[in-house]
């Protein structure tokens, strides 16, 4: 109790960020923005209060946050754009289904190239509409993909976990001696849905954009290379089959104890947390590296400006405060969420949780962020991810069911993808 405490002191005491020479000049006209946010957590409330604070330092600049359903927010956004009634600012999810409305904010940012630097190129880059440099916001949180590991089960069989950077060879090498050692049932679960084989296809070669940018599979080998240790682990009944079929969740071997390692995202941390309890150790290990190095897959929300705000200096304004790295970093401690701001993600941060798990399992995923691959950021935001995702989840597991080749499994993906991409 008393570190949240002096926690919440520290961020009342947390001095001013924005420098005198970036202050905005008011006119006799107060200005008022408008932020369009919805929430996962709280992020809206902890948004509220650092706007407070951003406005004692901007007297007459006022930032009033409407909170919309999170399930709703493109919806509403697309509805305010067309009725003319357009935020000034909003927090998406998909960055690029209002692209075409964004404010480019490069004229009004004090150092549009120090802002940029503070993130990965691909989250600025799928917000754009095409070609260009624009900068037209930042990503605020990432949600990322790495394994949980059975901490405790290493310890009985005395085998230490493997360094930063051990391959898919090293990592599979401990887990079945682990396995020979304390008689536990799987090496590894993994759902097979949505990003979790992503990263470690990536790791091992695979690459899903063609020479021009387009979402192809254009380089299935990762893929192939990854999806074939699965069927491996299944012949040898190393891994859960039904988790792979599609009828069985990777979580509950692992918070049963019944495997070893369980491939997933940081928003399962919480939700693992409470369900293991006190039974085991337990924490995030760096993704398993290959030839392409180590990388998960993330997604991300974003706080973008919109073109049709008449106050775009008060709006940059606004951006630049909320992305320093020490109001950035407060933020994320806050709402318990995965940084995308680089100098963030690779500093511990003091999360506000009394749970030392908790935070030592989301900082771990927060030091997974500076290693993403590009095409790792750009596969999520891409716009025919979730054809993507269908098809693959689709056919992989006819392919582990043992009613397609992998050759006819990878076919249909890529088919599916072409058909998608011409209009189909």
């Amino acid at each position: 109790m008393e570190a949240k405490m002096k926690r919440s002191l520290r961020y009342v005491l947390l001095p001013a960020l924005v420098l005198l020479s970036g202050a905005i000049t008011l006119t006799q006209d107060a200005i008022e923005l408008r932020f369009l946010c919805f929430n996962e957590r709280n992020e809206c409330e902890v948004y509220e209060d650092l706007l407070a604070r951003f406005s004692q330092e901007n007297p007459g600049v006022t930032v009033a946050v409407d909170v919309a359903n999170g399930a709703e927010i493109e919806a509403q956004l697309n509805e305010r754009i067309k009725s003319g009634a357009a935020p000034d600012i909003a927090r998406i999810a998909d960055f690029d289904a209002q692209s075409g409305h964004y404010l480019d904010l490069r004229l009004f940012l004090r150092d549009a190239e120090a802002f940029a630097g503070g993130f990965q190129a691909p989250f600025l880059a799928a917000m754009r509409a095409g070609a260009g440099d624009g900068i037209h916001g930042f990503p605020d949180t990432a949600a990322m993909v790495a394994p949980f590991v059975n901490v405790a089960l290493f310890d009985e069989a005395g085998v230490s976990l493997p360094e930063a950077g051990s391959d898919w060879v090293k990592w599979l090498s401990a887990l079945e001696e682990v396995k020979a050692k304390t008689g536990v049932e799987y090496l590894l679960a993994v759902d097979n849905k949505d990003h979790r084989l992503v990263g470690p296809a990536m790791s091992l070669g695979a690459r899903y954009f063609d020479e021009d940018g387009a979402l192809t599979l254009a380089d299935d080998l990762g893929l192939r290379a990854f999806l074939q240790i699965l069927q491996q682990l299944l012949t040898l009944e190393r891994a859960p089959a039904d988790t792979l079929l599609g009828t069985g969740a990777a979580q509950d071997y692992f918070t049963r104890g019944e495997t070893v390692m369980y491939i997933c995202g940081s928003w399962k941390v919480e939700e693992v947390a409470a369900q293991v309890g006190g039974e085991f150790d337990w924490a995030i290990v760096p993704n398993p590296a290959g030839p392409a190095g180590g990388t998960g897959a993330a997604k991300a929300t974003a706080l973008v400006a919109l073109a049709a705000t008449d106050q775009p200096e008060a709006v940059a304004s606004v951006l630049e405060y909320l992305a320093q790295p020490e109001i950035y970093a407060e933020f994320t401690a806050r709402t318990l969420t995965i940084p995308a701001q680089l100098e963030v993600a690779a500093s511990p941060i003091d999360y506000d949780t009394e749970s030392e798990t908790i935070s030592a399992a989301m900082n771990a995923f927060a030091r997974e962020v500076p290693k993403l691959q590009d095409q790792a950021i750009a596969l999520d935001q891409h716009p025919l991810a979730a054809v993507y995702y269908e098809a693959s989840n689709r056919n992989l597991r006819a392919y582990f069911a043992g009613e397609l080749t992998l050759d006819e499994a990878l076919a249909n993906v890529k088919a599916r993808l072409a058909e998608a991409a011409g209009g189909g």
